[in-house]
Parts: structure tokens; C-alpha cells; sequence
């Protein structure tokens, strides 16, 4: 195991590779912009044939910082992966360190140009505006400190409801609507009703339907039975553990996000999430570049510069912002058709130039 640290002070013989990535890379950095840093790291052929294989990458806990094994570089090339395509066409004062086999993986860059590159690109951009709409991220759903309790997703049918007299029967109620307190009770399963029990009332006797954590059920005795039946409990632990998933998502989002990306949503100046509308478009525009120009576009400057850091800044609505990468898209599609790319990319050519790099990486240590 390669250790990240041993990584990032170059300490160590398989680095091949390192750069600035991300918005310091695209030109489009803020004052609040982290450094993001990208590398690529050789394994020897023969690390690949014990029965654990070598780590793919080796990332901190944000992935602001992460380093890609060759072979994984190949594999993502391979697949037109768009963020590590543009590690082949890094500006050049955004490069830490390189070597002989990223010159030669460099050289050979346009094996990994063809039309399957210029959809991953549209198709990644189509995830980013899945994911800005502001409505649909947490920074418009907050959630409360405290995690869900089970007792919020517990409904109880009180026997008296069972077969009402006056309303309709068999309808279960939210337990908190009914101010009873489950320590008080305890609970026998419902034969052949997965998520149902029956519920019997202890009082301070009682050792509680949850604990440690877990629904107990007890067995009670025959004699007690219908003295003590008081309904029956449906308890969605489902439910239940999916929001409490949520909530921990949720809060180490909240632990770990830039505070100063979400000021304009949390301030409501805009309904939208503007990194991603940004990225949305850089994708799409670097896209259309491999059609255009034969290589993805990493350094924005210009007008196209600009026009990035005025999404940023939010001075579009959400809806000229679709428009926009709606018709970039288009001409994307179009222009594919006509060109000059490859259909597909040659696997074969790239598992030949892995076994290159490694045999010459290998060579020289």
C-alpha cells in the first residue's frame, strides 16, 4: 500500500506525475477555491499477480487530492473518463512533476480521442445539472441535528380501533399522535406480518419495546394476554435506516462542504447550485473542442473565461443556463457526426502502450 503522504512529498520512485487540477487548472479559481492536485503512479507488472491487486488510486478524504495507478489511468482513458483525459493536456505551469513515461503517455495522447470522448463529456455534464437545481440539494433540505428515532417511524392501530364503532377501522396512527411512550410497552410478534407486532401494556413494569438500539420482543404469557393488549405496532425499520443514512450524509456535508459555495443559495439570491452550472458548461465547451480542435479545452481564458465566472457569480437564471448548455449540446451531437474522430477507442493499442510504460518505468528503477 502506497502511502498518500509518501505520494505528495515525491518520496517514492513510482510517481509519474503531478498537477494543480481543478478550477487553479481551468482558470476560473476564486478566493475561496481549494487546490486540487491530480497524479499517476506506476506498479510493477508483477504487483498485479498476487490475489490482491495493488490499490486503483490513493486519495484524501474529499478527493481534493488523488493519484491514479497507470493502470487505472489506462482503464479510464480507455473509457473516455473526462477528468482524466484532460491530465494529457494539463497546462504547463500547472505541472509539479513528470517523467519519461508521462512525456511518452503524453505523446501518444490522441489514441485516447474519439467520438465515445465527446459523449462522456455531454453525459457528465447532464449529471451536473441533474444535480443543481437548488431545490434538489441539501442546502434547501437542512436537516436537524438530532437523528430520526425509530419512534417516528412506528404507526400504532390502538385496540379500540381495530373494529371502530364510529370511524374506520383498522387504520393506523402515527405513534407520536398518540402520546404513548414505547418504554412502557412491550411488543410480540405478529404472526405472518413482517414489519408487525402486538403491543402490551406494562407501565413502569415494562422494559421497553426498543433497546440497545434494537426492537425486543418478549413472550407473553397466554394470561396476560387480554389484560394487557393495548393494539398493534408497525414498525418501518427500513424506513427508519435510510434516514438515518440520510442524516449522516447530510451532516458530513455539512462538516466538510466550502462554506462560501453556498451563500447565495442559503441566502436565497439564487435556486441553483452555480459551481455546478459552471462545470456543466466548462464540460460541455471542452467537448466541443475535441470535435472542433482535436483536444479537450483545460485552460479557459478570454471570453470563455469570463462567461464561466459569470455562472459562478450567478448573474444567469437557471433556465438561460439550460438553454445555453442545451444548444452547446446540440452542436456537439451535430458536429460528431462529420468529423474526423475514431468511432471507438483502440483497447488494444492502449493495453499495448500500459505494457510500454510499465516496462519502461520498470527499466529505469
Amino acid at each position: 500500500m502506497i502511502a498518500l503522504e509518501t505520494l505528495r512529498a515525491h518520496a517514492t520512485p513510482v510517481l509519474l506525475f503531478e498537477c494543480v487540477a481543478g478550477s487553479h487548472a481551468y482558470g476560473t479559481a476564486v478566493a475561496e477555491s481549494d487546490q486540487d492536485l491530480r497524479g499517476i503512479y506506476a506498479m510493477p507488472a508483477a504487483a498485479y499477480l498476487g490475489l490482491q491487486a495493488p490499490e486503483a488510486q490513493v486519495a484524501d478524504a474529499r478527493n481534493d487530492v488523488v493519484y491514479y495507478s497507470l493502470r487505472r489511468v489506462i482503464e479510464l482513458l480507455s473509457a473516455a473518463n473526462p477528468n482524466v483525459l484532460e491530465l494529457l493536456f494539463m497546462p504547463e505551469d500547472t505541472v509539479r512533476m513528470s517523467s519519461p513515461e508521462m512525456d511518452l503517455l503524453v505523446a501518444q495522447r490522441e489514441l485516447f480521442l474519439a467520438k465515445p470522448c465527446v459523449q462522456s463529456h455531454i453525459g457528465y455534464a447532464l449529471t451536473q445539472i441533474r444535480k443543481a437545481r437548488g431545490q434538489n440539494k441539501w442546502i434547501n433540505q437542512p436537516r436537524p441535528e438530532a437523528p430520526p428515532a425509530k419512534e417516528d417511524y412506528c404507526h400504532v392501530i390502538p385496540r379500540e380501533r381495530l373494529i371502530a364503532g364510529d370511524a374506520a377501522p383498522c387504520r393506523p396512527l402515527p405513534l407520536k399522535t398518540l402520546g404513548w411512550n414505547l418504554d412502557e410497552f412491550h411488543a410480540a410478534s405478529l404472526e405472518h406480518a413482517r414489519d408487525g407486532y402486538r403491543l402490551y401494556r406494562y407501565g413502569r413494569d415494562a422494559r421497553g419495546v426498543f433497546r440497545d438500539g434494537m426492537l425486543v420482543c418478549e413472550s407473553i404469557p397466554l394470561e396476560e394476554e387480554a389484560g394487557r393488549f393495548a393494539g398493534l405496532l408497525f414498525y418501518n425499520e427500513q424506513a427508519w435506516r435510510q434516514a438515518l443514512s440520510d442524516h449522516q450524509n447530510y451532516w458530513t456535508w455539512r462538516r466538510e462542504r466550502n462554506e462560501a459555495r453556498w451563500r447565495q443559495q442559503e441566502s436565497g439570491e439564487l435556486d441553483y447550485d452555480a459551481k455546478n452550472m459552471m462545470h456543466t458548461v466548462r464540460l460541455l465547451l471542452s467537448g466541443e473542442s475535441i470535435v472542433r480542435h482535436g483536444r479537450p479545452m483545460v485552460r479557459f481564458e478570454g471570453e470563455q473565461r469570463a462567461l464561466l465566472l459569470n455562472i459562478r457569480a450567478g448573474r444567469f437564471r437557471y433556465d438561460e443556463l439550460i438553454d445555453m448548455a442545451q444548444e452547446i449540446a446540440a452542436r456537439c451531437e451535430r458536429e460528431t457526426t462529420g468529423s474526423g474522430l475514431p468511432d471507438a477507442i483502440d483497447a488494444a493499442a492502449a493495453n499495448r502502450l500500459l505494457r510500454e510504460l510499465t516496462a519502461q518505468w520498470e527499466h529505469r528503477q
